[in-house]
Order: structure tokens, then C-alpha cells, then sequence
């Protein structure tokens, strides 16, 4: 639920936003982890960072490939207390 038991609109901004974000993350674990001494120097550490970043591509994907959030609300079922925009009133 969200904070206060609000509800929260979602847009199709969100989407592209969404998107954005797990690519920051993805390119943080890349550069800032996976190429950590400590990381490189032990083979398990370091298939634990390629699945993060694999899970995270494929969410990219996931994400991405949706035409709105119309769309996430068909396939997915969201989370109590979120709510997708009408598209007479939305943005």
C-alpha cells in the first residue's frame, strides 16, 4: 500500500522514467561494482553481479516494451493503491 493509504496515479511517464532508472542501475553495478578488485578476484562474487545486472536487463525489457500503462494494467496486476490515469484526464 502507499504511504498514508493514498492512492497514486500512474502515467505513461512513468514508463520512460521507469526505464531511465533501471538503466542508472544497470550501468552502476557494470562500472562501479563489477570491476571492484574484491569483485573480480572471486569468480562467485562476480556471477552474482552479471545476475543482477541479467535480472535488471531483462526488466529493462519488460518495462520498456509495454505501449502504456494502460497496457501494465491488463497484463499485471498493480499493487493496492495505485491506479492508472483516465486517458480524458491524464497529464
Amino acid at each position: 500500500m502507499t504511504e498514508n493509504d493514498e492512492t497514486y496515479v500512474l502515467y505513461d511517464g512513468h514508463i520512460l522514467e521507469a526505464i531511465d532508472r533501471i538503466h542508472v542501475a544497470v550501468e552502476y553495478l557494470d562500472n562501479s561494482l563489477k570491476g571492484h578488485p574484491l569483485i573480480h578476484s572471486v569468480n562467485e562474487f562476480e556471477k552474482e553481479v552479471d545476475r543482477a545486472i541479467e535480472i535488471l536487463a531483462d526488466l529493462y525489457q519488460k518495462v520498456g516494451i509495454q505501449d502504456g500503462v494502460d497496457d501494465i494494467s491488463r497484463k499485471f496486476s498493480l499493487s493496492p493503491g495505485y491506479q492508472v490515469a483516465s486517458k480524458t484526464g491524464s497529464q
